[in-house]
């Protein structure tokens, strides 16, 4: 594939756009890059133009995702300088590695691997059978389509929602999550789409921007489910891959199911 190498001059307006999403004065951003806020004023107003370096520093101290730093680099008229892996390439292999063994190391609980849209790309066994159990299937081929995002397996009325006691606080959680994901990577469309893509599924609660909750008896939310007469009971984990240099890498979550109570730890071990 060749990229055509043009100066775009949309690189002050997406530099100005990610530190006014990240809340700092120009003054702040010129002390992260051991710059002057005359140099950031001026690469704002277009006035100077960045370096190469220079667009790697400022997306440094922005913690601007890997794949919005390309965007950058392009807009400054610089090749990418973030490779996007597919899922089976070879060099991800370390990485697959190290998933898998999370994934069977939470065994026999459920664990899952999802993309940034909440794709679920592996899962272990326990998983699939809580997938089986929620969505009242006795084989995987029988399982929704919705059932392959945790997002829509949770929301959408095809899902399992019914199954979930606290679903109106955990639905309000999962939608304050979603929207603090598309702010901290700059509200692209893709994300502000499934957002709104979300809340407007019939029964989400139109408040949840404001809803408050209720005294909370225990240190962290759980996801409590009743269905044909189980109850279970989970608080979870999530977990990203530490110093990634690919897009792909970058985007991968782990989110772990632990039993938060004693009937559920014996639901999955006996």
């Amino acid at each position: 594939m060749t990229i055509s190498l043009t100066i775009d001059n949309s690189f002050p307006e997406l530099l100005k756009s990610w530190r006014q999403t990240r809340g700092i004065s120009q003054l702040e951003l010129a002390l992260r890059c051991d710059s002057s806020q005359k140099h950031i004023s001026f690469l704002e107003s277009g006035r100077s133009r960045p370096s190469r370096a220079m667009v790697f520093v400022v997306s440094e101290a922005l913690e601007v995702p890997l794949r919005d730093r390309n965007e950058l680099l392009l807009a400054a008229g610089f090749a990418p300088g973030y490779r996007e892996s597919a899922p089976s390439d070879e060099m991800l292999s370390a990485v697959n590695s190290a998933l898998e063994q999370l994934l069977k190391g939470n065994e026999p609980y459920p664990a899952m691997v999802f993309d940034r849209f909440h794709n679920v790309l592996q899962a272990n066994m326990g998983a699939l059978k809580l997938q089986m159990f929620l969505y009242g299937v006795d084989s995987l081929d029988d399982l929704p389509d919705v059932s392959t995002n945790l997002i829509k397996g949770l929301l959408h009325p095809d899902g399992y929602r019914g199954s979930i006691k606290n679903w109106e606080v955990v639905s309000t959680v999962m939608l304050r999550r979603l929207q603090a994901e598309a702010h901290a990577a700059g509200n692209p469309q893709e994300a502000l789409d499934i957002l709104e893509e979300c809340v407007n599924y019939p029964g989400v609660p139109e408040n949840w921007r404001q809803m408050v909750p209720q005294d909370w008896q225990k240190p962290i939310l759980t996801v409590d489910i009743e269905k044909d007469g189980v109850e279970l009971s989970f608080l979870t984990t999530l977990t990203t891959l530490g110093t990634p240099f690919d897009i792909t890498v970058q985007e991968i979550r782990l989110e772990s199911f632990f039993p938060a109570d004693d009937t559920t730890r014996l639901f999955f071990t006996q």
